[in-house]
């Protein structure tokens, strides 16, 4: 049996029964194997295990032969119809094979493969051919008694979330600045694309009306620009933009002269999968970067229009749409919002702000509070932002029972939920405020000398005392 960076094959060669997993299960199914003393951490199985990193085509000739003098083989696939365990039966009839074959059958039809679900589906293989994993039987037993004792603790199941933005995601300040300014202009034809701004499409943006595909969104926005009153946005990331989007989007809506605007969210990464370079990133040591400007490389196209706008600069942004989508200039207009991936900041800033805390060096910190006085309750702020780190909380005033407005711990300091409270001119409840350890002598004279003049104006809490460095 061949083996390629396509399939590859796992465990013993032989056996009664095997495995075909699909490769990006392979993990979660490891892990329910090594329970069950099958597998350990290194993915060592020690059930035949046929791993599909590309599942289509699949080559008859490696079907057969894995499935070859095996009683049966259980196969996890994710999604409904089951399209590999339909094509594996039919090479198995082919092949003259009476191999059994496990699938759908033990497994759900829909739904995402979780831990549980695998398990629950391993288990059911193992009992048809009187295979024992106590220490399977027990976990599953045991998560399944937990998931009962969490829905009886809730009562009712919780609210339906929608996907979004991470924390501090520099591209959320876009969609609100859109949100903003469709109160204004009214609506337009947004044509989103693949990566994390597709989560834009969601609440509580919703701005959104089509997306083809990766890389597709300046070309979808083409088929429409001549039928719209407005001119159609299309949002496109710096990954996709070098990926396929400058040629086939860009030089195609130069050439045919196409009036649209384009957002490039330019945060320095391939974010939505997983941080890898591209060429705009930052030259570094160990990285690929070239550090290619993408502003340089529109014009080189012909691109007459093309402005810079740094993202969590809401006002700035709502600004800078409004002339790109009112301009009596006709062709493409692209708008380059800067705002660096706030996941990949945060791995560098928190391992340095770490070691400066370790050393006994002054740290500085910056997140936002609400003041829970002024917060009316209104809840505007979260509408227009969304942001995980940006609640509620109940009222402490007994006098007003509406749940009020919080920002909780996992504030990265980004500022949009003021920016959103400035832009659309609501309640003045949100406040700056710097988280200062190992503060140093002028830190200390300076907070005591801001509590003397809360108390001497009438404040009835002093603040507290910042903690000494140890």
């Amino acid at each position: 049996m061949s083996r390629t960076s396509s399939t590859k094959l796992l465990g013993p060669e032989s056996g009664d029964v095997g495995i075909i997993v699909q490769g990006g299960l392979f993990n979660v199914l490891n892990g329910r194997l090594a329970l069950a003393g099958l597998s350990d951490s290194f993915g060592n199985v020690k059930v035949p295990t046929l791993v599909l990193n590309v599942t289509y085509p699949l080559v008859p000739e490696q079907i057969a032969t894995f499935c070859a003098g095996k009683k049966s083989v259980l196969i996890v696939e994710e999604g409904n119809p089951e399209f590999i365990e339909q094509a594996v039966g039919q090479i198995l009839r082919k092949a003259d094979l009476n191999t059994k074959i496990f699938g759908k059958d033990v497994l759900p039809l829909a739904g995402e493969y979780t831990p549980t679900v695998i398990a629950r589906g391993l288990t059911q293989f193992f009992a048809a051919h009187t295979m024992k994993a106590p220490a399977l039987d027990e976990w599953l037993a045991q998560t399944e008694m937990h998931q009962k004792e969490v829905a009886s603790a809730l009562g009712s199941p919780l609210p339906p979330r929608p996907p979004t933005f991470s924390t501090g995601c520099p591209e959320r300040p876009v969609f609100s600045a859109m949100k903003l300014l469709k109160k204004e202009i009214g609506p337009v034809h947004v044509a989103a694309d693949i990566g994390c701004h597709a989560f834009g499409t969601f609440a509580p943006f919703s701005q959104g009306n089509s997306i083809l595909g990766y890389g597709m969104s300046l070309a979808s926005a083409a088929a429409v620009s001549g039928t719209q009153k407005k001119r159609p946005v299309s949002i496109m990331g710096d990954g996709g933009f070098w990926h396929n989007r400058l040629l086939t989007g860009v030089a195609g809506a130069t050439f045919n002269k196409t009036d649209s605007v384009l957002v490039v969210m330019n945060n320095g990464y391939s974010s939505a999968t997983g941080l890898q370079d591209i060429p705009s990133s930052a030259p570094e040591k160990d990285g690929r970067g070239n550090g290619l400007e993408i502003e340089i490389t529109l014009k080189s196209l012909g691109v007459p229009y093309v402005k810079r706008q740094r993202t969590y600069g809401v006002e700035g942004m709502m600004d800078t749409l409004r002339d790109a989508l009112t301009s009596d200039e006709k062709g493409l207009k692209v708008v380059i919002a800067d705002g660096e991936c706030q996941l990949a900041r945060q791995r560098r800033v928190k391992p340095a702000f770490a070691k400066l805390k370790q050393e006994g060096k002054r740290v500085e910190r910056t997140r936002f509070w609400i003041d829970p006085d002024v917060c009316t309750g209104d809840h505007s702020c979260i509408r227009l932002s969304g942001c995980p780190s940006l609640t509620i909380k109940p009222n402490e005033d007994p006098l007003r029972p509406d749940p009020i407005a919080h920002v909780n711990n996992d504030c990265v300091g980004c500022g949009l939920c003021g920016e959103v409270a400035h832009a659309a001119q609501l309640c003045p409840s949100f406040a700056e405020i710097k988280v200062i350890e190992n503060p140093n002598f002028f830190d200390r004279m300076r907070h005591r000398i801001s509590s003397a003049l809360i108390r001497l104006l009438g404040g009835n809490r002093a603040a507290p005392m910042p903690a000494p460095a140890e």
